[in-house]
C-alpha cells in the first residue's frame, strides 16, 4: 500500500500536537507521510530529525505554501487558527481543488471549529445536536465561526472537489503529553483554563459575573485526539461511511459542567497555592470582566467564557465508535490539580 499523505496544521499547538502524537504512535504510522507548517526553525528540525515529520517553515498566513501543501495531501487536518481564519481556508480550498483536478483524487478536509458557535449569553435552554442538524442550519452566517464552516461545507457540496468534515470541540481540558510535548515542540496547555488562571492571578481572586455563568460541555484532550484519529481510520477504511459536507458535523463532548463549578475548583486550587485571597468566588463589578478577558460584546472572551454552549455529540459515536473515557466530573478534578502547572507557566512568562 502506498503511503497516505497527511497535512496537519497546528502541530506545535495543543490540539494539533495531541493529534500528531497519536498519529506518530498509530499502529499504521509507517503508512503515513505527515507534513506540517512550522514557524520555529528549531522545532522544525526536531520534528524532521526526531519524529520524521516533513516540515515547511512558515504558518497558515503563508497562503501559497499552505495551498501547495494542501495540494499534496489526501487528508488535511486543520487546527491552526482554524475557526476564524478565512484566508487559510481559501488557501486550503485552492490546494484541494488543484489536487482533485490534476489527479482525480477526492481528498478529505477535517476542519476544527469551536463550540462558541453555540454561545448563548442569555443561558437559555437551547441544545444543539450533530445528528439533528436543523438548529445548526438555523445559525446565522455571521455567528462566531459559522462563516468559516460554510466555506468548508461549500468546498464539498458546491465545489465537489473534496469531502469535508467539521469537528467542533467543546471546553477542552487536560494536559497534552507524550514525546512531542516532552521535546518542547507542542503546547501542552488548554487556552480557556489558562485565561481563567491569568485573570485570577491579576485580580487576586476568582471572579464570576454578578448574573452568574452558564453551562459548557467538556472533552478531555485525549478523548478529542481519539476522535480525530478514529475519523481518519474510518475515512481510510471506508470513506462512504463517514458523513461529509453539510451532514459531516461532529461535536466532541462527553457531558456538561457549570462554569460556576469549574471556577470554584479553580479557586480552591489557587487558594491552596496561596495565589488568591479566598477560595470563594468574588463577583465582578459591572464591566470588570472585560479588563481581564478583552472588550465586551458577543465576540469577546468576557462574554464567551461565561455563556452557555450546550450541545450533544452523537455522530462520532455512531459512525466510528468514538468512546470518550473522561466524564464531566473529571474536569473539576483536573482543574484543581492542574492549576499549579498553569501558575508556573504564567510566572515563567513574566520572568522571561
Amino acid at each position: 500500500m502506498s503511503k497516505v499523505n497527511i497535512l496537519l496544521t497546528g502541530a506545535t499547538g495543543y490540539i494539533g500536537g495531541s493529534i500528531l502524537q497519536r498519529l506518530l504512535q498509530h499502529p499504521n504510522a509507517q503508512k503515513f507521510e505527515i507534513a506540517t507548517l512550522v514557524r520555529d526553525p528549531a522545532k522544525a528540525k526536531i520534528l524532521e530529525e526526531k519524529f520524521g515529520v516533513k516540515t515547511t517553515l512558515g504558518s497558515v498566513t503563508d497562503q501559497d505554501k499552505l495551498a501547495a501543501l494542501a495540494e499534496g495531501a489526501h487528508v488535511i487536518i486543520h487546527t491552526a487558527d482554524s475557526a476564524d481564519n478565512a484566508d487559510a481556508i481559501h488557501a486550503i480550498r485552492r490546494g484541494l481543488k488543484s489536487r482533485h483536478e490534476k489527479t482525480g483524487d477526492l481528498p478529505h478536509l477535517i476542519h476544527t471549529s469551536g463550540a462558541a458557535i453555540f454561545m448563548d449569553p442569555k443561558n437559555s435552554s437551547n441544545v444543539y445536536s450533530d445528528v439533528e442538524l436543523a438548529s445548526i442550519e438555523a445559525l446565522p452566517p455571521d455567528a462566531l465561526h459559522r462563516g468559516i464552516e460554510l466555506l468548508v461545507i461549500d468546498a464539498d457540496e458546491n465545489g465537489g472537489y473534496a469531502r469535508t468534515h467539521i469537528v467542533t470541540p467543546t471546553l477542552v481540558y487536560g494536559f497534552g503529553h507524550g514525546p512531542l510535548f516532552d521535546a518542547g515542540v507542542s503546547n501542552p496547555y488548554t487556552m480557556a483554563i489558562q485565561f481563567f488562571v491569568q485573570a485570577a492571578l491579576k485580580r487576586g481572586s476568582v471572579g464570576i459575573p454578578p448574573e452568574g455563568a452558564g453551562t459548557w460541555m467538556g472533552v478531555h484532550i485525549d478523548d478529542l485526539a481519539d476522535l480525530y484519529v478514529g475519523m481518519i481510520d474510518a475515512i481510510l477504511s471506508d470513506p462512504d461511511k463517514v458523513s461529509h459536507g453539510r451532514a459531516g458535523y461532529f461535536i466532541a463532548e462527553n457531558g456538561s459542567q457549570g462554569i460556576r463549578e469549574v471556577l470554584q475548583s479553580l479557586a480552591e486550587g489557587l487558594f491552596a497555592l496561596g495565589r488568591v485571597s479566598t477560595a470563594d468566588l468574588v463577583p465582578y463589578a459591572p464591566g470588570e470582566a472585560a479588563q481581564y478577558f478583552g472588550g465586551e460584546g458577543p465576540q469577546f472572551f468576557s462574554t464567551i467564557l461565561f455563556s452557555s454552549a450546550v450541545c450533544k455529540g452523537e455522530r462520532a459515536r455512531r459512525e466510528f465508535g468514538w468512546t470518550p473515557k473522561h466524564t464531566s466530573q473529571d474536569i473539576l478534578e483536573s482543574v484543581k490539580q492542574d492549576v499549579k502547572e498553569y501558575v508556573k507557566k504564567i510566572d515563567g512568562a513574566k520572568r522571561a
